[in-house]
């Protein structure tokens, strides 16, 4: 009888993640920092390149790009472009939907997205590093980005 050595060691425990050794032994693997970053942007050519090489760099074929308070006339100019596959991002936006620190981390641990931008999100020291354990867990990068500066609206 042949075993699969991929599901030698399979542990079913969504309760208690961190219970589980495998986990504990991939985050000491791939620290915590690494699955977070802080990119600054000083203009929309900045905003809009960073875009681009977000999604580029984190498509993946059967997972999401999720962004929370994303510029849409950035994603826009990149969709109409082709340099950018808008099929696979989804975006909210905080002021019509909760995004909760809770469902932050949650979405982190569940590992469906390869990454979740957050635009201009302030969080404490202690809560981004529980946002970026959460990260190292699920496997899927968290990006804060910061502008420097302000859009202007037509009103």
């Amino acid at each position: 009888m042949m075993n699969n050595v991929n599901k030698l060691k399979l542990i079913n425990n969504n309760n208690n993640l961190t219970a589980n050794s495998n986990m504990a032994f991939a985050y000491k693997v791939s620290p915590a920092k690494s699955w977070c970053n802080i990119v600054r942007v000083n203009d929309t050519f900045d905003l809009t390149e960073t875009y681009r090489d977000i999604c580029q760099n984190h498509h993946h074929d059967s997972k999401w790009i999720l962004m929370i308070n994303p510029e849409h006339d950035s994603l826009e100019k990149l969709s109409t472009m082709g340099k950018i596959n808008p099929n696979k991002i989804l975006k909210v936006n905080a002021s019509k939907v909760q995004v909760s620190l809770a469902h932050i981390k949650n979405t982190l641990l569940k590992g469906t997205c390869s990454a979740i931008i957050l635009s201009n999100a302030h969080y404490s020291e202690a809560q981004l590093n529980e946002i970026s354990r959460c990260a190292a867990l699920g496997k899927t990068h968290c990006i804060f980005l910061q502008s420097s500066f302000q859009k202007q609206q037509l009103h």
